[in-house]
């Protein structure tokens, strides 16, 4: 693992990241389209995709503080185990138990909150007494998603940062070169 792990912190394309960014930015467009309609059908598609964008930032953010921790400790070895297939609540939970970032709390209070309106909604929407109260517990889901993604951005840039440093630092070899 140690020359193989040493590849990836050489290499920034083997970095965390989003696996599909050009799909990922599609669907924040599709998102952001649907939101503008000023529609309950529009809230409500916005929402399920800016829930599945939240969780994946999540995701990465798993991700990097993992290879943040190899970078940290190298040469030695930790492997992390392979999530399954767990809902957001989950990797909520699991990016609770990573390293501290700037605005790790913050970050993970707003999806909290996001995940408490969609699974609120989406579970509940029968029992809404009417569609204004849908509508208006909607509107502010783009302002929300907006200043998770804001957070999001700061941490993964810092994260890359780190991996930066670590590379020059630590991981520069003249028998390498």
């Amino acid at each position: 693992m140690n020359m193989n792990f040493k590849h990836k912190i050489n290499n920034s394309e083997l970095w965390p990241g989003f696996t599909s960014s050009d799909h990922l930015n599609e669907l924040n467009d599709i998102a952001d389209n649907a939101f503008n309609k000023d529609s309950i059908e529009g809230y409500l598609a916005a929402l399920l995709i800016y829930h599945q964008l939240c969780e994946e930032m999540a995701k990465v953010l798993i991700e990097d503080s993992r290879f943040f921790i190899k970078a940290s400790i190298y040469p030695l070895e930790i492997e992390f185990s392979k999530s399954k297939r767990i809902m957001f609540g989950g990797v909520i939970e699991q990016l609770k138990e990573t390293v501290s970032f700037d605005n790790k709390e913050l970050f993970i209070q707003k999806c909290q909150n996001f995940n408490q309106v969609r699974n609120s909604l989406a579970h509940g929407l029968t029992k809404k007494t009417s569609i204004d109260s849908v509508k208006q517990e909607l509107e502010s889901i783009k302002e929300v998603f907006d200043e998770i993604f804001v957070l999001f951005d700061q941490a993964h840039d810092w994260f890359y940062l780190c991996f930066k440093d670590f590379k020059k630092d630590k991981f520069i070899d003249i028998h390498d070169e």
